[in-house]
């Protein structure tokens, strides 16, 4: 299984058991509901989860006086960001991902691919278009997110 030491930095580590976890789940609905059926339901699943994520963000910016935009989700993102690099040269695209490492040692991109959608629904909770033309899970060297107000 994946690595995982206690002295590894407490966020990334974090990050790195709920990968593992994910991969455990997500495996267990393929397995058990076929091909398909399993992706579904993952699908689903990251869905449901990324639309409560960004209802309670959403409640902090309104609790906040904030609006409900890209600068907002930067405010209020309940997902630390600490573990993950980004490139100096284009802070758009993210060079390491502990979440990407635990998938790879694994041996499990194509699942963590399907978690990587996670994004999309975040970014749709606070009107934003977002799309990323490169990601680590598809075998690219970075994540890239493009993001644009749906406002401005």
């Amino acid at each position: 299984m994946g690595k995982i030491r206690s002295t590894d930095e407490p966020v990334g580590r974090m990050a790195k058991l709920m990968a593992e976890l994910y991969y455990f789940m997500a495996r267990e609905f393929i397995e058990r509901l076929g091909e398909e059926a399993g992706r579904e339901a993952i699908r689903s699943a990251v869905t449901g989860f990324g639309e409560a994520r960004a209802k309670v963000m959403r409640e902090e910016a309104k609790e906040r006086g904030l609006e409900i935009n890209a600068e907002t989700y930067a405010i209020v993102r309940d997902m630390p960001g600490i573990s993950w690099e980004k490139d100096p040269a284009n802070p758009a695209d993210i060079t390491y991902c502990p979440m990407h490492d635990m998938w790879d040692q694994l041996d499990a991109l194509e699942i963590g691919a399907l978690y990587c959608e996670i994004d999309s629904v975040l970014y749709h909770g606070f009107q934003v278009d977002f799309e990323r033309p490169f990601c680590k899970t598809s075998g690219d060297s970075c994540c890239r997110f493009v993001i644009h107000d749906k406002n401005k």
